[in-house]
Order: C-alpha cells, then sequence, then structure tokens
C-alpha cells in the first residue's frame, strides 16, 4: 500500500490589500493632501512679489492672521456665513415637502418623473444658471418694465443685481436640488410600516411625522446640509456674477488675494479661516442635533400620557360612532386629499422655479438683439448661425442620426431572434455605433475643428470636453481601482484612506483651487512632472494637464463610492471560485470582478463627465492661454454685455449634459437600480 504525497504548494508572493488603492493614494497625496498643507504652511509667511511663489519664508509670523482680522474681512465673512445658514435653512424647508411628496403620495412613474424634473436643472451648468438670474433682476429687463408698469417698483426698476439678496436668491437656487435628492433617498428608505404601526397605535399624522419619519431621515437631512452649507461658504461663483461689492462673499475675496493682488499668505490665512468657521459651524450644528433629542427625552412622559389621552379619546370616539350606527367620519380622508394636494401644489411650484433661469437661457439664445440678458421681443436664429458652421453642423449630425437610428433598428431586430434576445452584447449596439460615428466623422472631416464659426466661443466649448473627458477617464481608473480595494480588500488603511475621500468631498471647491494654483508654480522645476504642466505633451498644452488633475479629484472620489457601493451588494463566490480554481489575481479581476463593475464604472463615468464639464472654479483659478474652458470664458463675459450666442454654447452644453445623464440613468435602470437608488448615486450616497 503506498501513499500518495500531496505536492508542496508553490508560494506566491501576496500584494498588500492596499494595492488596488496605491495609485489613487499617490495622487491624493500628490494634489490633495500636500498642496493643502503648503496652504496652511503659505499662511505664516510674507508677501514677496519677486519670487515665482510670492511667499518668503525668512521670518515667519502669524501677522496675516491678523490682517484678516479687520472690519472688511469680518464684514464679508459674517455675510457668507448668514447666507450660508439661511439658504441651507430655505433648502431645507423647500426641499423637504417636495421629497416627502415624491416618495411617499405618487406612484413609482410619477416619482421617476418628479426626480428627473428636480434633476434636470440642478445639473445644469451651475455658472449657466447662475448667469441666467441677470434676465429677470435686470433692471432693464422685461420683468422690470412689467413691475413698473403694475406700479409695484419705482421708475429705477428692480434693484437686486449687485446686492446680497440677489446672491441669496440665487444660492438657494442653485443648491436646491441637492437638498431635495438626500432626503428623497432617505424618506425612500423608510420602511413604510414603521409608519403604519405608529397611526395604528394612535399616533396622528404629525405626531407620526415628528416622532418616526424626521427622525429616520436624519441622514438624509445630514447630507443634504453637507451637500449644501459647505459649498454655499466657498461659493466663489454666485458672489462674482451677481454680488458685486455689496454682495460680496469669501469665497471670492480668498481667489481676488491670490490672482489679483498676489497675497497669498493673506488669502492663505483666510482660506485656514474659512475652513475653521465652516467645521466650527458644522460642529455646532451637529452638537445642536444630538442634544435635542434628549432634552426632549425629558419631556417624554407628558409626551405619551398625552399620547395616551389621544388613543383613548380616539377610541371612545369610534366606539360611541359603532354604536349608534353611524357612518365613519369622513374627517381623515378629507385631510389625506387635502394634504395630498398642497403637496402636489407647492411640488409643482418649486419645480417652475428649478425651470425658470433654464428656459430663460433657451429663450434668450434665439434673441434677436444684441444682449442676453434684454430680450427684444423677436427671435432669430443667427446667434445660432454665427457659432456654429452650418454646412459642417448639419451634415455631422445627419451622419450621428443615421449610424444611430441604424443602431437602434439593429438592436430591435436582433432582440426579437430567441438567438440574440438574450445576449448582453446587443446592450452595447447603440453606445458602439455612437462611437463608431465619431471615428468616422473625424476620418472624414476635421468637424471637430471646424464646427465652431466663432473662434472664442469655439475653442472654449473644445476646451470644455477635452478637459472634462480626460478628468473622467483619469476619475474612473483611479476611482474603479480604489473602490474595489475598499469593497475586496479592506483593513486598518481603508479607513484614513475613506477620511481622505471624504475630505475631498466636503472641501470646499475654491480651497481646492487655491491648493492647485499655489501648488504647480512649485513642481515646474522637477524633473518629467514640471514639463507636463508647463510644456504639455503631444497635442495638449500645460494647462490642460492641469485642468485634467483639478477636475479629477472631486471625480474620482465620486466613482470610488459608486464602485464600492455597488460592489458591496455583490456576492464574493465568484472571485473566491476562480481564486481557488488557481486564477491569477490579474486575471481574476478582468474576467471576474471588471464585468461586476463595468455599469458601476460607466455610471461614474458619465456622472464625472457632467461634473467636469461644469468646473468654474477650479478651472478659473488653474487655466492657461490656450486652455481656457466654456465657463472661464462666460465668467469673463460676465463683465461686459453677454452677447446671445454665449446663450447658445450653454444650450449646447446642457444637451450634452442631459445625454451623459440620460445614459447613465439608462445604464442604472437596466441594473435594476429604483429611483431612490439613481437618485443615491447622483447625490454621491
Amino acid at each position: 500500500m503506498t501513499a500518495t504525497v500531496a505536492p508542496e504548494k508553490r508560494w506566491r508572493p501576496r500584494a498588500p490589500r492596499f494595492a488596488l488603492a496605491l495609485p489613487s493614494m499617490v495622487w491624493y497625496t500628490a494634489f490633495f493632501i500636500v498642496p493643502i498643507a503648503l496652504v496652511v504652511v503659505y499662511s505664516f509667511g510674507t508677501k514677496d512679489t519677486s519670487k515665482l511663489v510670492p511667499v518668503d519664508f525668512s521670518n515667519p509670523s502669524t501677522r496675516s492672521y491678523v490682517e484678516v482680522f479687520d472690519e472688511t474681512f469680518f464684514t464679508v465673512f459674517r455675510s457668507t456665513v448668514r447666507i450660508a445658514i439661511t439658504a441651507t435653512l430655505l433648502c431645507l424647508l423647500i426641499g423637504l415637502p417636495v421629497a416627502y411628496f415624491a416618495a411617499f403620495k405618487v406612484s413609482e412613474k410619477w416619482r421617476a418623473i418628479v426626480l428627473a424634473a428636480v434633476v434636470v436643472p440642478s445639473f445644469t451648468s451651475f455658472l449657466i444658471r447662475t448667469v441666467a438670474w441677470r434676465i429677470p433682476l435686470a433692471p432693464n429687463g422685461n420683468l422690470s418694465k412689467w413691475l413698473q408698469d403694475l406700479g409695484v417698483v419705482g421708475e429705477n426698476g428692480i434693484q437686486v443685481l449687485e446686492t446680497a439678496a440677489a446672491v441669496q436668491l440665487a444660492i438657494v437656487y442653485n443648491y436646491l436640488g441637492f437638498m431635495i435628492l438626500p432626503l428623497y433617498v432617505a424618506f425612500d428608505r423608510i420602511d413604510v410600516r414603521l409608519r403604519e404601526a405608529s397611526k395604528d397605535l394612535g399616533a396622528g399624522r404629525v405626531s407620526t411625522f415628528f416622532s418616526v419619519t424626521l427622525p429616520l431621515a436624519g441622514p438624509g437631512i445630514a447630507a443634504g446640509v453637507l451637500l449644501t452649507f459647505i459649498p454655499m461658504c466657498g461659493d466663489y461663483v454666485t458672489a462674482t456674477v451677481l454680488g458685486g461689492a455689496k454682495g460680496n462673499m469669501i469665497g471670492a475675496m480668498i481667489a481676488s488675494q491670490f490672482s489679483g493682488a498676489q497675497n497669498w499668505p493673506l488669502g492663505a490665512a483666510m482660506a485656514v479661516l474659512m475652513i475653521g468657521a465652516v467645521l466650527l459651524t458644522l460642529v455646532v450644528g451637529a452638537a445642536i442635533v444630538w442634544l435635542f433629542p434628549r432634552l426632549l427625552g425629558l419631556f417624554e412622559p407628558l409626551i405619551q400620557q398625552w399620547r395616551r389621552s389621544r388613543a383613548s379619546s380616539a377610541a371612545q370616539s369610534a366606539a360611541a360612532t359603532a354604536a349608534s350606527g353611524a357612518e365613519p367620519s369622513r374627517r381623515w380622508s378629507i385631510a389625506d386629499g387635502v394634504l395630498q394636494r398642497s403637496l402636489g401644489v407647492w411640488t409643482i411650484l418649486v419645480l417652475v422655479f428649478l425651470f425658470i433661469p433654464v428656459g430663460l437661457v433657451f429663450l434668450h439664445s434665439f434673441n434677436r438683439g444684441n444682449s442676453f440678458t434684454i430680450f427684444a421681443n423677436a427671435v432669430s436664429t443667427k446667434w445660432w448661425g454665427e457659432l456654429f458652421d452650418g454646412a459642417m453642423f448639419f451634415t455631422t449630425v445627419l451622419r450621428f442620426a443615421v449610424f444611430i437610428g441604424a443602431a437602434v433598428i439593429a438592436k430591435r431586430l436582433l432582440t426579437r431572434r430567441a438567438l440574440f434576445g438574450r445576449a448582453a452584447y446587443t446592450v452595447w449596439i447603440v453606445p458602439g455605433a455612437f462611437a463608431l460615428a465619431l471615428v468616422i466623422n473625424g476620418l472624414l472631416t476635421s468637424w471637430y475643428a471646424t464646427i465652431f464659426d466663432f473662434a472664442g466661443v469655439g475653442d472654449a466649448i473644445r476646451n470644455s470636453f477635452i478637459a472634462a473627458f480626460g478628468a473622467t477617464v483619469i476619475a474612473v481608473a483611479l476611482g474603479g481601482t480604489s473602490g474595489v480595494a475598499l469593497a475586496r480588500r479592506p483593513g486598518a488603511w481603508s479607513n484614513a484612506f475613506m477620511v481622505v475621500v471624504f475630505l475631498i468631498l466636503v472641501t470646499p471647491e475654491i480651497m481646492d483651487a487655491i491648493a492647485l494654483a499655489t501648488w504647480f508654480p512649485r513642481i515646474q522645476d522637477v524633473a518629467v512632472i514640471g514639463h507636463i504642466f508647463t510644456e504639455g505633451w503631444g497635442p495638449f498644452n500645460g494647462g490642460i494637464n492641469k485642468l485634467w488633475v483639478g477636475q479629477s479629484l472631486y471625480a474620482s472620489a465620486v466613482v470610488t463610492l459608486i464602485v464600492r457601493a455597488r460592489l458591496a451588494g455583490l456576492d464574493e463566490s465568484l472571485e473566491q471560485a476562480a481564486a481557488d480554481l488557481g486564477a491569477p489575481p490579474g486575471r481574476a479581476f478582468r474576467q471576474i470582478t471588471l464585468p461586476l463593475i463595468a455599469s458601476a464604472m460607466i455610471a461614474g463615468g458619465l456622472l464625472s463627465f457632467a461634473l467636469c464639464l461644469d468646473n468654474a472654479v477650479i478651472s478659473t483659478l488653474i487655466s492657461e492661454a490656450g486652455s481656457t474652458t466654456f465657463p472661464v470664458a462666460l465668467l469673463g463675459a460676465t463683465r461686459s454685455t453677454i452677447k446671445p450666442f454665449w446663450g447658445v454654447g450653454a444650450i449646447s452644453l446642457f444637451v450634452v449634459t442631459m445625454a451623459s445623464l440620460w445614459f447613465l440613468v439608462v445604464i442604472l435602470r437596466r441594473g435594476g437600480a429604483s429611483a431612490g437608488n439613481i437618485a443615491a448615486t447622483l447625490t454621491g450616497n
């Protein structure tokens, strides 16, 4: 009898658990952690404009912090905090009924329609939405003249532009959608049985809302506050476009110290104090939220006694009604109907409010007059003709339409056959046709270079697409790998990494912008890297490369969360089976993990593209000549009379953004995502 000796297992070196996240770690360290830390260091230097980096560290001091504590800064700072807190509360009060209505009072079909109506204006370019408010608020605009005819305003018309009131209105409008979406997600995740149990135990609607629904929606409220309050504090665009001297905010003041006054130490000190004040405000708010339920708990015996008395009274009333043989009261059904109609009317009014600027931009892009903000009461397509080469535009669109139309027909024919109906590749027929049309159009013509007749706007739109596409590729690569690492190889490192991701998401964009604007001059002498960011590489100049870096930070953090959430809901058995069968880690990743996260990476890429295409703050501070994007060019145009062709460019970007979001929704829907899951994806939850 012979014994069989098992072959000795060959030792294979194992990569560290954070290996897939290592590229993101390096990227975030080089372009987020170190630049932010340097901003803090700059605040202890002194101004020296004779140097490339205008900061002298020979005599470190806190002089910049002393200079910050003057009346001008504190006036603007108090105004900024007041506007941000007021706007956050208004967004919460306005958005909560809309989210409640969408979550509990309408069917799934109408729920999707309401959410789409919130998403469309919310993901329209931030700068375009802000500039659009100059149309109804213009002192010599049509609304102002109409109000003058009614005698509501005086001869000077509406005097709101370049005041804090204009900034307050636009900030509420710009961030309202980002309060509604996380609130809806929170409401949608509430187990309906908990609310029904509360009512069965005798609690009324108001009591159920405040004791059950609202506490369970707490995470959504917290997410909405984070998505609105922190960006509001660092808002740079709204104050620049609508505020003027009377509506200045701290973000615009900080930017002016770096771009205009070249006083980096003072600007850095302002930025550090702004971050400290924002964090302090959030801590105070969190303390109030934590303390309020505990204070309310002191009155819990009285509340319970009141509830028991109400329940007893309701039971006695019901018994008396039954004994008398009278019909049950219709009071509650009438109240339900009134509540639902009231919430519906409120939701319609809010949605109309959200679409006002988008509709005005579209209308004024056809304005026959020479001003974007003043409508000439006559329409014309001359500004479309000035921006686009008509013949090139028509032939290019026609080729795209033919390819995509043929793809749609082919897909329908193939899916009717049993042989092809279950094939996964039919999903990619239409996107493949679009990519093929893009390649063939590029081979036959130079449409991407000649489709625009107006060089200034055309170049800006082209640069926006190049910057957004490059940043999206980086974001998908970094976010995809780090998301896999967080979901499949967690460890002690993952907590620290998630802290960095969270900081990237919540840091005011103006802080990221000034950090990168001060970091790139420091690394321009570094071999290879410095050349990339000064001279560029291939057809891309250094400014485009800087935009790729700056825009990819936030986008990659969003992709990380989306991919991590996707893998967290999937079983690891397939990947473990591949490893048990001897598949190397690289092969298992390519053949198992990558197909599982493909839809999440595509969704994250489309969302990243939409976000990067709209980026204004980072692009304004780090772009250079030859890399000016459309938001930067439009922001510069606001300093004088805005021509209607800027509205044409805005509509073009709007169409592309909406197409990206539509693709995103289609992909998520095919993956079985509900309206709540889609809203959670759009807000990074």
